[in-house]
């Protein structure tokens, strides 16, 4: 697997996987009133959140956060892990850590972060290593994908992350074509002989540059970024059906129908909207539903990964 892939096959490709799911159903005769009860009820997102996120009138580092950001989002599978041994560690943990850094002048560009090292996550993310070696892997982990992508950024782009996005033509889906092409994004994975990609960070990444920049192109193009939340808060309201009470393998069949499942559903509820919601609006408006206590106390999959 390797090479640029397209946005759109990821919409093609996630609805064969659905058709062709062992583990995971959808229950599709709910989708039209489902998709009118999320976009009633959640608003659509047009800025990062700056509680949590790093957004300045400095363009070049707003998105060299943003990228860093990107670069580091995964972990959920660990979460429940750092729980047990008493470590708050979740999303916002992530980008919050990684926000005071920036504001405190500290791996705010690609040349600092190929030095970086899991000590220095251990530090900004408050997590001792030691105390679980799953989470000194997760640490390394996090510091390998952020030196991936500073090498990248400083051997192609003269160290600028705004030269990315030029020579993406401040387009979401050349940008997440182009960065899905990494390595260290490349989230696309073998079912039933055929690949299968997903890009989770890839797309979140054009998604985000544009809340936290503004005018980039796109976006309507762009899939739901499947992770364990969205299919989870599918479940939880009867959309998916499929058992959660699991640890599941990443790059697994199952894992990989969840996260299909989810794609595909976004984008048959967009249809019923047939109006300007984009899946990354529906999406975001999901991850907002699964922190209502209702769905946030139920148990998701837990799947130990780096793509989401």
């Amino acid at each position: 697997m390797g090479g640029v892939i397209r946005i759109a096959d990821i919409e093609l490709a996630c609805a064969w996987v659905a058709g062709q799911a062992a583990d995971v159903k959808i229950n599709r005769d709910k989708i039209h009133d489902y998709v009118q009860f999320i976009v009633a009820e959640y608003p659509v997102i047009t800025a990062l959140d700056v509680d949590n996120h790093y957004v300045s009138g400095d363009r070049e580092k707003t998105a060299a956060y943003v990228l860093a950001l990107d670069s580091i989002n995964f972990g959920s599978g660990y979460f429940a892990i750092a729980k047990e041994v008493g470590i708050d560690l979740e999303y916002a943990v992530i980008a919050r850590g990684l926000k005071n850094s920036f504001e405190k002048g500290a791996f705010t560009t690609p040349e600092e972060w190929i030095r970086l090292a899991a000590e220095d996550f251990s530090r900004m993310l408050s997590v001792p290593l030691g105390r679980d070696p799953r989470l000194d892997e997760l640490l390394h982990n996090f510091s390998a994908h952020l030196r991936a992508t500073g090498e990248k950024i400083v051997s192609e782009y003269d160290g600028k992350v705004l030269n990315l996005l030029s020579a993406c033509d401040y387009s979401v889906v050349t940008l997440a074509e182009t960065v899905g092409a990494w390595k260290n994004f490349h989230d696309v994975h073998a079912y039933k002989g055929r690949d299968v990609p997903i890009l989770k960070r890839a797309q979140i990444l054009g998604a985000d540059m544009n809340l936290a920049l503004g005018g980039l192109r796109d976006i309507d193009r762009l899939t739901c970024f499947a992770d364990n939340m969205v299919p989870h808060v599918m479940r939880c309201d009867g959309i998916l059906k499929y058992t959660s009470d699991e640890a599941i393998a990443s790059g697994s069949e199952k894992e990989l129908e969840i996260r299909a499942a989810a794609i595909h559903v976004v984008e048959l509820m967009k249809e019923v909207v047939g109006r300007d919601v984009t899946s990354v609006n529906i999406d975001h408006m999901l991850w907002n539903r699964g922190y209502r206590p209702e769905i946030y106390e139920q148990k998701p999959h837990g799947t130990l990964s780096v793509w989401y």
